[in-house]
């Protein structure tokens, strides 16, 4: 993530390194990516109902957000992430709101295995500045709440607080994959 666009990057011991590879905006949940091959063997990959997660912000910058999504290992067995996963906006009244995850941060995918308790990272960046036909005065997208996080190659989710209102230009998020913290 570039820091003219998100402003001094805050917590950057948390972050991870930044790598040279392109990355992709492709909607896969494990894309090759820079060259890369086909995701590696997972031998327990983490499943919805052994994650927790927040949203941590990292800061603000002419109306641009950045935080990170991080995502706990709560069971008793080491499990391992690979990719993107998705993401749903949610109203206060758990409606879906427009969401477009672009995968177009680094890192790129890379194996992490979360072991009891480890953490794992995906940055997210967007912008609250009313963008093409949205509304200039009031927000420009109905306010989000929480998120429905899918792990990779999973299609249930679970869900976490959000607490940093509208995605402006219809509910784009620029992703990371998953990233070891």
């Amino acid at each position: 993530m570039a820091t003219t666009a998100c402003g001094a990057r805050q917590n950057a011991a948390s972050e991870p390194p930044p790598t040279t590879q392109p990355t992709s905006t492709s909607q896969t949940s494990s894309p090759a990516i820079g060259g890369e091959s086909a995701p590696p063997s997972q031998d327990n990959p983490c499943t919805t109902d052994l994650l927790t997660g927040s949203v941590q912000s990292m800061g603000a910058d002419a109306g641009n957000r950045s935080a990170i999504l991080v995502v706990t290992n709560k069971s008793r067995q080491t499990c391992t992430l690979w990719g993107f996963g998705s993401l749903q906006l949610l109203t206060a009244t758990k409606q879906p709101i427009p969401t477009n995850a672009e995968r177009d941060l680094e890192p790129v995918p890379t194996l992490v295995r979360l072991k009891p308790g480890g953490e794992a990272g995906k940055l997210l960046h967007w912008t609250v500045v009313a963008t093409g036909d949205e509304p200039t005065t009031g927000p420009c997208q109905p306010a989000a709440a929480s998120v429905d996080v899918s792990p990779p190659d999973q299609t249930v989710p679970f869900r976490v607080d959000y607490t940093f209102g509208s995605v402006c230009d219809h509910g784009r998020l620029e992703t990371s994959a998953y990233y070891p913290r």
